[in-house]
């Protein structure tokens, strides 16, 4: 048998099978904003399509070796932060610390220093979203914050509020919602947001689902990149919601959690992760777990 020298390097070994690993090593994600992917406007800059066909979900999105469908793949879950990018939220490196990278994290259009922020958080690896306010049922007694879709309004004022908020910053996969049980129960208000984030090559995640969202419905009729919520992650329950969204990512193969930020809910999610490998489940990004449901 040969012996390997300078000259004649080694044979590399065979690349392991796919098996259950969260995926949490070092992966620097592309600066943002690509040019290609940026439209100029009159509130800033928008997502839009490259003339290559370039989306931001695929762009910007944390690679994942589990981001598209195979046979005998194991049971994948995503986790998406809110709560972050409005002015009274501290900032993302005080609550973000010790979460594992593939966990997503939903940003808001408030506050200053935005792109500053989201690029620390894209830096650590982590995936964004951002978060916009829809109307909810009880508006204005509940308000979700400055430039709110409201199905009062006509469509194109939603889209010009959608624009504005989508111009704060750059780097995200797609949009989440902050409330919007009212706006996502009426469809004719609905619609052209959802086609609006279609020819923008961005997800949707519907975050705070209602009985009656029309989320899914249109997502599929147009063909756009959705996912729901499945499971809510609330302080003080923690592990028993977490072991229901293990239950339901073994169902169907794949499963996306919603936590709000705030330090105790992270320590709990990072511990958590931590024993996911030996459990036979793989943390995702939102974008990977969007993908497989779709």
């Amino acid at each position: 048998m040969q012996q390997a020298t300078l000259d004649t390097p080694a044979a590399a070994p065979p690349s392991p099978p796919p098996g259950p690993e969260n995926e949490t090593g070092s992966i620097a994600l592309p600066a943002a904003p690509v040019a290609e992917l940026v439209e100029e406007s009159q509130y800033g800059p928008l997502p839009k399509v490259a003339a290559d066909g370039r989306r931001a979900i695929e762009v910007y999105s944390r690679p994942s070796r589990y981001a598209e469908a195979s046979p005998g793949a194991p049971p994948r879950i995503a986790i998406l932060i809110t709560g972050l990018g409005l002015p009274e939220s501290p900032p993302p490196s005080a609550v973000l610390k010790g979460l594992p990278a593939p966990v997503s994290v939903a940003y808001g259009a408030y506050g200053r220093s935005l792109q500053d922020a989201v690029k620390v958080i894209r830096a650590d690896g982590h995936e964004v979203l951002l978060q916009i306010p829809l109307e909810p049922e009880n508006y204005p007694t509940v308000d979700p914050g400055p430039h709110t879709l409201l199905t009062t309004l006509p469509p194109e004022e939603n889209i010009k509020r959608l624009q504005w908020l989508m111009s704060r910053y750059t780097g995200y996969v797609g949009v989440t919602n902050h409330m919007g049980a009212k706006f996502g129960a009426t469809a004719d208000s609905f619609q052209p947001v959802l086609e609006e984030l279609k020819r923008r090559g961005l997800l949707y995640v519907d975050g705070e689902s209602a009985p009656d969202s029309n989320a899914a419905k249109i997502a599929n009729a147009i063909g756009l990149d959705y996912a729901v919520v499945h499971v809510q992650i609330d302080a003080g329950d923690t592990a028993q919601q977490l072991a229901k969204l293990e239950q339901v990512a073994k169902e169907r193969g794949a499963a996306i959690g919603v936590a709000r930020a705030n330090p105790a809910t992270i320590k709990e999610l990072s511990d958590w992760a931590a024993k996911l490998e030996g459990k036979g489940i793989v943390l995702v990004p939102v974008s990977a777990a969007v993908r497989q449901q779709g």
